[in-house]
C-alpha cells in the first residue's frame, strides 16, 4: 500500500511538472485581414445612447418595436435557448466543487430455521475530482462562453427583429402614400377626361383626345389593387412580428410620412464592430469556447484524480457505530487506440472552423457598413436629382396644358408630360422608402444599439472583459489580436496606442509556474492598465500582438 501511494504521488508530480495543457507554438498571423483605420465616408454624428429606432422620432414606430420585443415568438425561442445554455454552464461549473450526498442502504437475510441477519447503514459521502489539469474548469469556461454567445444571439435577434418591424412599418407607410397618390391621380385623370369631353361637345377638341385620356384613367386604376395588396402584406407582416394573428387591419397611424432628414449616426472605426455587433461578439465567444474545449480534450489524456470521504453509521450483527473513510482514486489512460487524441484533433479543427467563420463575418460586417454608407450618400443624391426632375416635369405639364388650351398644340404633349410626371411621383415614394431602408440597414450593420444607456452592445466582448478568465490559456485571443494589430479596445472605442511607459506585469502573470505557460504575454509587449466603462480593471497589451482580458 505504501509503495502504491508513493508511485501515485510520483506519477502525479511528473505530469504536473509541465504546468501546461496546450501547445505553446505561437499561432500564425491571419493573412491581410487588418481593419482599415476608418471608413471611406466619415460621420461625426452623436454617439447613440438610446435604441437606434428612436432616432427616427416616430412614437408609433417605437411602440410597435417595443411590443415586438416583448411578444415575438422567435425571440422567445432564442431566450429559451439562452436559458438552456445558462443552466448547462451552471451545471458544468458545479462539477468543479465537492459533491456531498446522503447515502443509505439496508438488507435482511433469512437463513434456515428462524435465524435472521440484517444490516443497515446511512451517512454522508463526499467526492471531489481534483482538477489538476483544469479539464473541468476548461469545460465549465467553454460552457460559460457558449452561454455568453447565446446571450449575444438574443441581442442579434432583437436587432434583426426591430429592423424588420421598422422596414414593415415604413413599407406600410409607403404603400399607403402610393395608394393615396394613385387615388389622387385617378381623380385628376377623370376630371381631365370630363373637361376634354366638354371641349369635344363644344366642338373644340377631338374624340382621340378623349379616348387617350380614358386610357390614362384605366392605367392609373390598374395600379390601385397592387398598392392595396402591398399595404395589406406589410400590415400582416407587422402582426406576425408582434406575435399577433394577421388580420390585415392597419397598425400604421394616419398622417405618417416617409420624409426623413436625420444626420448619420456616429460611425466608429471598423474594429469597433468587434464590440458593437452582437453577431461578432457571439462568434468570438464561440471561438474562445472552442479554444478551451481543446484544453479540456488535452487534459482528458492526463490522470484523473478523485478524492472521497464518507461518514456512515453502520448497524449489523458484527458492528454498530460510526465509520469514517478517506479514499482516493487515480486513473491514467494508457491504451485507448487514439480516441482521446482524435478528440483533441476534432476540437482543433472546430477551432479553425470558427476562426475562419469569425474572420469572414468580420470582413462582411465591415463590407456591410461601407456599402450602407455609400448607398445612403448616393441615394440622397439620387433623391435630390429626382426632386429636380419632378419640378421640371411639373413645369413642362403646365406649359403643355397652356399651349393646348391656347390651341397651339394637340393633347399628345400633355399626355406625354403627365405620364413622365406620374412615374416620377411614384418613384419618389420608392426612393424615399429605399433611403429609410438603407438607414435601417446601416444601424443593423453597426450593431444598433437596441437598449438605452450603456448597452451590452457597447461593452467589450465577454471573453475580454471577464476578470475570471485564465489569461494564459486563450489562443483565440492571440489570433483575434492579429486582426487588431497595434490597437486595443476600451469600452466602445478602439484607439491607436500612444507610446506608454512599460508597466510591470500583473501578479497573476508573474505567478505562473513557467514562463511559457502564458504565451499570450509577449516579452516585448508594453502593458497598459485600462479603466473601461465597466467597473473592474483589466490589462491590455499596447505593443506587440497580444490582447487579453
Amino acid at each position: 500500500m505504501k509503495f502504491l501511494g508513493t508511485t501515485c504521488i510520483s506519477i502525479s508530480a511528473l505530469f504536473m511538472a509541465g504546468c501546461v495543457t496546450r501547445n505553446q507554438e505561437p499561432p500564425q498571423r491571419l493573412p491581410a485581414v487588418s481593419p482599415l483605420p476608418s471608413y471611406s465616408i466619415s460621420s461625426q454624428g452623436e454617439i447613440a445612447a438610446r435604441p437606434w429606432w428612436e432616432s427616427f422620432e416616430r412614437p408609433a414606430l417605437t411602440s410597435l418595436i417595443e411590443q415586438s420585443l416583448a411578444q415575438n415568438y422567435s425571440l422567445a425561442q432564442s431566450v429559451a435557448v439562452l436559458k438552456q445554455a445558462e443552466s448547462l454552464a451552471r451545471r458544468t461549473g458545479a462539477g468543479r466543487k465537492p459533491q456531498l450526498n446522503l447515502e443509505g442502504n439496508g438488507s435482511q437475510d433469512w437463513e434456515d430455521g428462524d435465524s435472521q441477519r440484517g444490516s443497515a447503514e446511512a451517512g454522508l459521502a463526499l467526492a471531489w475530482e481534483v482538477d489538476v489539469w483544469n479539464r473541468v474548469g476548461s469545460v465549465a469556461l467553454a460552457d460559460r462562453l457558449e452561454a455568453q454567445a447565446r446571450a449575444a444571439d438574443v441581442e442579434a435577434l432583437q436587432l434583426s427583429l426591430s429592423a424588420a418591424v421598422a422596414n414593415s412599418y415604413f413599407g406600410a407607410v409607403a404603400a399607403r402614400e402610393r395608394l393615396e397618390l394613385l387615388n389622387a391621380q385617378v381623380t385628376l385623370d377623370r376630371e381631365l377626361e370630363r373637361l376634354l369631353q366638354l371641349r369635344l361637345d363644344n366642338g373644340v377638341g377631338t374624340n382621340v383626345d378623349v379616348l387617350q385620356q380614358q386610357v390614362r384613367v384605366a392605367e392609373s386604376e390598374t395600379l390601385i389593387p397592387v398598392a392595396e395588396s402591398q399595404w395589406a402584406v406589410f400590415e400582416n407582416r407587422l402582426d406576425v412580428l408582434l406575435g399577433q394573428t394577421p388580420d390585415a387591419k392597419p397598425r400604421v397611424a394616419n398622417g405618417e410620412s416617409l420624409d426623413f432628414d436625420r444626420a448619420l449616426p456616429s460611425i466608429d472605426v471598423p474594429a469597433s464592430l468587434l464590440l458593437n455587433r452582437p453577431d461578432l461578439r457571439s462568434a468570438f465567444s464561440e471561438l474562445v469556447a472552442a479554444d478551451h474545449e481543446i484544453a479540456a480534450a488535452i487534459a482528458d489524456r492526463f490522470p484523473n484524480i478523485v478524492l472521497g470521504a464518507s461518514l456512515l453509521y453502520s448497524d449489523d450483527s458484527n458492528f454498530t457505530g460510526s465509520v469514517f473513510t478517506l479514499a482516493a482514486s487515480f486513473v491514467q489512460p494508457l491504451l485507448d487506440w487514439g480516441a482521446r487524441k482524435a478528440e483533441v484533433q476534432r476540437n482543433e479543427a472546430l477551432y479553425e472552423q470558427r476562426l475562419a467563420a469569425f474572420t469572414q463575418l468580420f470582413l462582411e460586417a465591415v463590407e456591410s457598413v461601407e456599402n450602407a454608407l455609400v448607398r445612403e450618400a448616393k441615394q440622397s443624391e439620387f433623391l435630390q436629382k429626382l426632386a429636380k426632375q419632378q419640378d421640371l416635369l411639373q413645369r413642362t405639364v403646365n406649359a403643355a396644358e397652356r399651349r393646348y388650351t391656347q390651341g397651339i398644340d394637340d393633347y399628345q404633349p400633355v399626355i406625354s408630360a403627365l405620364q413622365e410626371l406620374r412615374a416620377v411621383e411614384r418613384n419618389m415614394i420608392t426612393a424615399k422608402l429605399d433611403l429609410l431602408a438603407i438607414r435601417i440597414e446601416l444601424f443593423r450593420a453597426i450593431g444598433g444599439p437596441v437598449r438605452s444607456g450603456r448597452s451590452a452592445a457597447l461593452q467589450p466582448a465577454a471573453a475580454l472583459q471577464d476578470p475570471q478568465l485564465p489569461v494564459g490559456l486563450s489562443l483565440a485571443t492571440r489570433r483575434v489580436s492579429s486582426i487588431l494589430q497595434n490597437h486595443h479596445i476600451v469600452g466602445a472605442k478602439l484607439f491607436k496606442q500612444p507610446n506608454k511607459t512599460p508597466t510591470p506585469l500583473p501578479s497573476r502573470v508573474a505567478a505562473c509556474c513557467r514562463p511559457q505557460c502564458n504565451p499570450v504575454y509577449q516579452q516585448d509587449a508594453v502593458w497598459t492598465k485600462v479603466q473601461p466603462y465597466y467597473d473592474s480593471t483589466y490589462w491590455t497589451v499596447s505593443k506587440g500582438s497580444a490582447v487579453a482580458g
